[in-house]
């Protein structure tokens, strides 16, 4: 397995695979995806931006996750002491449900942690929908620290955020 940066003509595959992941997700009761969030505007932009990357096999597309130097909004109003952070963010990641439970989740951590290194950032932030409990154990057990959460207008159930230093 690969893990490769986005390129305009992966559109199609990259839509496709978060139709099918928001569809398992919420087939769990995990509502925090749907039609409107990660809209295709966002991912788009986001691919762009260079900010996502697939994880392939056999020309296979088997996972995504975007990464990005831009803070989320929601970030802002839980005041994280950021003096000496300079943070890479991982804005959302998605395993085909076919190949869960097979590394790939944490492959693509192992990645981003990497890239934060190579690139001169010194810790790695995301959120996990707090009924996301695979995620959370998955951060947990890679030694990611709660730091805070916060709620969005949209979602009556909070977001955990979580940092690990690199």
């Amino acid at each position: 397995m690969e893990i490769s940066k986005a390129k305009s003509t992966d559109l199609v595959e990259i839509l496709y695979l978060l139709k099918v992941c928001t569809r398992d997700m919420n087939a769990w009761g995990l509502w925090h995806w749907n039609s409107a969030s990660p809209s295709s505007g966002q991912i788009q932009d986001d691919l762009q931006n260079g900010s996502i990357y697939l994880v392939k096999d056999n020309h296979v597309c088997k996972g995504l996750i975007a990464l990005s130097t831009a803070e989320p909004e929601e970030y802002r109003q839980m005041n994280l002491a950021s003096a000496n952070s300079n943070p890479l963010f991982l804005q959302y990641m998605a395993v085909h449900p076919n190949w869960r439970g097979k590394g790939i989740a944490r492959q693509m951590l192992d990645f981003a942690q990497e890239m934060a290194r190579n690139n001169g950032f010194n810790c790695i932030r995301l959120d996990i929908y707090q009924s996301s409990e695979m995620a959370i154990q998955l951060c947990e057990k890679l030694s990611f620290k709660e730091i805070g959460s916060f709620k969005t207008n949209y979602q009556r159930i909070p977001y955990v955020c979580y940092e690990k230093q690199i």
